[in-house]
């Protein structure tokens, strides 16, 4: 079995998506965020698991609320909003962009060789 660390940081990238997500939907804080999420995946643990697996990812979730939780004082959830909202936006002029190019390289007459 990977070490409690370790089984952690496997699971950092998604834990911390979600919790932006929460945040983002929500408008709380990332530590609250946080704790919602590791509450929820808990909530999830099979009843059948066996006492050491259940208490194994508990201690990931709870390092997972502390890492995250201790960015919550640097990224209020104003910023993780405004950050979203503008993040969306590029992206959907990155594919508008994209759209654009591929429609008029079907308009203009295929280049002639040199």
């Amino acid at each position: 079995m990977r070490s409690v660390e370790d089984e952690a940081k496997l699971c950092l990238p998604s834990f911390t998506r979600l919790c932006v997500a929460h945040v983002v939907e929500t408008g709380v804080g990332l530590d609250e965020a946080a704790v919602e999420v590791a509450r929820r995946t808990h909530g999830r643990i099979p009843i059948q698991t066996p006492g050491g697996l259940t208490k194994h990812i508990e201690d990931a979730l709870s390092l997972l609320v502390d890492l995250v939780s201790a960015l919550s004082p640097r990224l209020p959830a104003h910023i993780l909003q405004e950050f979203s909202q503008k993040t969306s936006q590029i992206q959907v002029c990155e594919t508008l962009q994209r759209s654009m190019e591929h429609a008029l390289r079907k308009r203009l007459p295929p280049s002639e060789p040199v």
